[in-house]
């Protein structure tokens, strides 16, 4: 009776193989896949040597283009400046250097934008900034600008920085400094 069981057992298993081996011949299966774009945004210089003319005295400006590209019609935006310094030494303390003209603040406008809520674009100085190289600078509050293109911001932004020119008997020479523009989602 055991070899019967036995065997009843190994023709059970044997008609359990062979039933599997008779299976489809095909098959399938699907999965989802998906991907989460993170936002990016990136910034260049159009010209990393900026001239702002000649003064004698009283108030100027340079103009200073940059490159902005993000994947977000919004951007935060706020600059920094420095004084500028006779023959680009930022630690020379035998001549005073030209400051910025801290009441005008900094113009920071879009080709294909403008800041929110009927903004002016204009970023107003608001503390003591981090140096730029040695070139100690005051820093401006952010701004928000809204492209007016289709759900991106892909153009140039023109910066505006003021100095002001008071002393008639300013040493005669090149003054230099720096700025900087900074974007963030």
């Amino acid at each position: 009776m055991k070899k019967f069981a036995l065997v009843l057992a190994a023709a059970a298993m044997v008609a359990g193989f062979a039933s599997a081996s008779y299976a489809e011949t095909s098959g399938s299966a699907t999965a989802s896949v998906f991907v989460t774009v993170n936002p990016n945004i990136g910034i260049v210089v159009n010209s990393a040597v900026v001239d702002a003319g000649t003064v004698q005295t009283g108030d100027f400006s340079a103009d200073i283009g940059f490159r902005v590209d993000a994947n977000s019609q919004f951007i935060n935006a706020f600059a920094s400046a420095s004084a500028l310094y006779k023959g680009d030494n930022p630690n020379g303390t035998d001549v005073a250097p030209i400051e910025l003209n801290l009441s005008k603040g900094i113009a920071i406008v879009p080709t294909q934008g403008n800041e929110v809520n009927a903004g002016d674009n204009i970023a107003a100085f608001s503390v003591t900034g981090d140096p730029i190289g040695l070139y100690p600078t005051m820093k401006t509050e952010t701004i928000t600008l809204e492209s007016s293109q289709n759900n991106h911001f892909s153009q140039d932004v023109n910066m505006k920085v003021y100095w002001t020119q008071a002393d008639p008997e300013k040493p005669q020479g090149q003054y230099s400094g720096k700025v900087a523009l900074y974007v963030l989602l």
